[in-house]
Protein backbone atom coordinates (compact mmCIF):
# COMPACT_ATOMS: atom_id res chain seq x y z
CA UNK A 1 0.00 0.00 0.00
CA UNK A 2 2.90 2.37 0.64
CA UNK A 3 3.84 2.41 -3.03
CA UNK A 4 0.33 3.60 -3.90
CA UNK A 5 0.51 6.42 -1.33
CA UNK A 6 3.73 7.75 -2.86
CA UNK A 7 2.53 7.54 -6.46
CA UNK A 8 2.06 10.99 -8.00
CA UNK A 9 -0.92 11.85 -10.08
CA UNK A 10 -0.18 12.70 -13.70
CA UNK A 11 -0.27 16.32 -14.70
CA UNK A 12 1.62 19.52 -14.23
CA UNK A 13 4.67 19.61 -11.98
CA UNK A 14 4.01 21.21 -8.58
CA UNK A 15 4.94 24.86 -8.11
CA UNK A 16 5.99 24.20 -4.53
CA UNK A 17 4.76 25.80 -1.32
CA UNK A 18 2.75 28.91 -2.12
CA UNK A 19 0.34 31.18 -0.24
CA UNK A 20 -2.68 33.05 -1.50
CA UNK A 21 -2.44 36.85 -1.23
CA UNK A 22 -5.57 38.70 -2.33
CA UNK A 23 -4.50 41.96 -3.93
CA UNK A 24 -6.57 44.96 -4.95
CA UNK A 25 -5.07 47.06 -7.71
CA UNK A 26 -6.28 49.73 -10.08
CA UNK A 27 -8.22 48.29 -13.01
CA UNK A 28 -5.72 49.74 -15.48
CA UNK A 29 -2.87 47.82 -13.78
CA UNK A 30 -4.90 44.60 -13.91
CA UNK A 31 -5.62 45.12 -17.61
CA UNK A 32 -1.89 45.50 -18.30
CA UNK A 33 -1.02 42.43 -16.24
CA UNK A 34 -3.66 40.41 -18.13
CA UNK A 35 -2.16 41.54 -21.46
CA UNK A 36 1.28 40.40 -20.32
CA UNK A 37 -0.15 37.06 -19.17
CA UNK A 38 -1.87 36.50 -22.52
CA UNK A 39 1.27 37.50 -24.42
CA UNK A 40 3.46 35.13 -22.37
CA UNK A 41 0.87 32.35 -22.19
CA UNK A 42 1.00 32.10 -18.39
CA UNK A 43 -1.51 32.80 -15.59
CA UNK A 44 -1.89 36.31 -14.17
CA UNK A 45 -0.66 35.08 -10.76
CA UNK A 46 2.63 33.98 -12.32
CA UNK A 47 3.09 37.40 -13.92
CA UNK A 48 2.48 39.09 -10.56
CA UNK A 49 4.91 36.67 -8.86
CA UNK A 50 7.55 37.55 -11.48
CA UNK A 51 6.99 41.28 -10.90
CA UNK A 52 7.31 40.88 -7.13
CA UNK A 53 10.51 38.86 -7.49
CA UNK A 54 12.00 41.47 -9.82
CA UNK A 55 11.08 44.31 -7.46
CA UNK A 56 12.78 42.45 -4.59
CA UNK A 57 15.89 41.87 -6.69
CA UNK A 58 15.38 38.10 -6.59
CA UNK A 59 15.11 35.58 -9.40
CA UNK A 60 11.58 34.57 -10.28
CA UNK A 61 10.68 30.87 -10.46
CA UNK A 62 10.97 29.28 -13.90
CA UNK A 63 7.19 28.91 -14.19
CA UNK A 64 6.89 32.73 -14.24
CA UNK A 65 8.35 32.90 -17.73
CA UNK A 66 6.90 31.87 -21.09
CA UNK A 67 7.67 28.35 -22.26
CA UNK A 68 8.12 27.14 -25.79
CA UNK A 69 6.40 23.81 -25.07
CA UNK A 70 3.04 25.05 -26.36
CA UNK A 71 4.51 26.62 -29.47
CA UNK A 72 4.65 24.67 -32.69
CA UNK A 73 8.01 24.45 -34.36
CA UNK A 74 8.59 24.53 -38.08
CA UNK A 75 9.37 21.12 -39.52
CA UNK A 76 12.34 20.77 -41.85
CA UNK A 77 11.45 20.18 -45.49
CA UNK A 78 12.89 17.15 -47.26
CA UNK A 79 13.60 17.32 -50.96
CA UNK A 80 12.73 14.07 -52.65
Amino acid sequence: MEANAQRRRPGRKTKGLRVQVPVRMPAEFHAEVERIAQRDGIPVTDVVTRMIAESLGRPAPDYCYPTRSGAQEELPLKAS
